[in-house]
């Protein structure tokens, strides 16, 4: 064999990977069907399924209040790191009272979030789903409440940066708050959690009685018989809807039915 040929075939076998060394490769991690499934009811599905399918941070077939214990997790780590970003800000701005005064609000604020966050967790603990879901969001508006006290000084590549990173802490938020409403509506069968939506998209939330997830009957309430009558053309005792209101506080408070002509 001429010794080109040999150089040719000693490169080869050195870049071509052994048949034992492919047989040990490890296919790449697949995010569990009852993530997806979760995720599914959240804004931000693909950050929701990417964020809890790390490793360590559920087991292979986790339940749905596994997922939504860990989301709150997720959240809750973001957010001290958020904190620490903050305190940087805060660090760096003597001289500067705005964006001194700005900073330590949004400590203040961030240290609310923490602890609605925490209860939020101690509720679903407890099964007070209802609470844990007023806590959440309560923890959620304090994080936008954060973002927002940062953007009237965000004139250093500092603050930028920590508002691009709440503004994720708040899509975090977002997404176990969703899950939580979906199963507090839907319950353990991660299949049927559909995105968050409101009376306006036609859902209701669930209020008890046989059906998950319908509204209560709305309308006018029948047998009602008018209090006052309200006319533009002056035939009336009173003239606007405004005034036959102040009446009602001159009478005790009393609630008062207008009818409008």
């Amino acid at each position: 064999m001429s010794p080109i040929l040999t150089l040719l075939f000693s490169l080869f076998l050195f870049a071509s990977p052994s048949s034992s060394s492919r047989q040990h490769q490890t296919p790449p991690l697949t995010p569990s069907a009852q993530i997806r499934l979760a995720c599914n009811a959240t804004r931000y599905p693909d950050l929701c399924v990417s964020s809890l399918s790390k490793p360590g941070r559920l087991p292979s077939n986790p339940n749905p209040s596994q997922i939504i214990h860990s989301a709150i997790s997720l959240s809750l780590e973001n957010l001290k790191t958020a904190q620490s970003k903050v305190k940087s800000i805060l660090d760096a701005s003597a001289g500067n009272l705005n964006r001194t005064n700005a900073a330590k609000t949004c400590l203040q604020l961030l240290s609310y979030s923490e602890h609605r966050t925490n209860s939020t967790d101690q509720a679903l603990t407890r099964g007070k789903i209802k609470d844990a879901r007023a806590w959440m969001s309560a923890a959620l508006v304090y994080q936008y409440d954060s973002w927002s006290a940062l953007k009237y000084v965000n004139g250093t590549k500092e603050v930028a940066e920590t508002m691009s990173f709440l503004n994720g802490l708040i899509n975090v938020t977002s997404n176990a708050l969703s899950m939580m409403v979906s199963y507090d509506n839907f319950g353990d069968n991660v299949a049927s959690w559909t995105p968050p939506a409101t009376e306006r998209d036609g859902f209701w939330d669930k209020t008890g009685g046989p059906k998950v997830g319908a509204g209560p009957s709305l309308g006018f309430p029948s047998g009602l018989k008018e209090d006052v009558t309200v006319c533009k053309n002056g035939m009336c005792r009173y003239k606007t809807v405004q005034d036959a209101v102040n009446a009602a506080h001159d009478n005790n408070g009393a609630l008062v039915d207008p009818h409008v002509l």
